[in-house]
């Protein structure tokens, strides 16, 4: 596979990711992200403001060296693969689809689906 065909999820992820950043650290934090259906706390916003500052860090070297960051878009898959199957599936089942955060959601469903596809070709 050519490497600037890893440019699109790395791209994407710099796509999403440098707002959502920019929210956690100067703007409505956890409450804007999340829709205001996760709690807001400083520890929270601080500790997922980082792992995404990380990945858009490493999506943005992964213009640069595509294979070599392959392993982040990974960490990704199963990270978000972990939180739509362990937060999202039992809160839709016990509190309906309302309490779920959509936006966030169809995202994290996005890139699940189709990174995978991605990882395969460049492996």
């Amino acid at each position: 596979m050519p490497p600037n065909l890893l440019w699109l999820p790395y791209g994407f992820n710099l796509f999403i990711l440098v707002p959502v950043v920019w929210s956690m650290f100067m703007g409505s934090g956890v409450t804007g992200v999340f829709e205001g259906k996760v709690e807001e706390s400083e520890g929270l916003r601080l500790l997922v403001g980082s792992l995404w500052f990380a990945i858009a860090v490493a999506s943005l070297a992964g213009f640069f060296a595509p294979r070599f960051f392959l392993p982040v878009l990974m960490v990704q898959v199963i990270y978000k693969a972990c939180w739509l199957l362990v937060f999202v599936a039992p809160l839709a089942r016990s509190q309906g689809w309302e309490a779920v955060p959509y936006g966030i959601t169809i995202v994290f469903i996005g890139i699940v689906v189709t990174y995978p596809f991605f990882i395969a070709k460049a492996l």
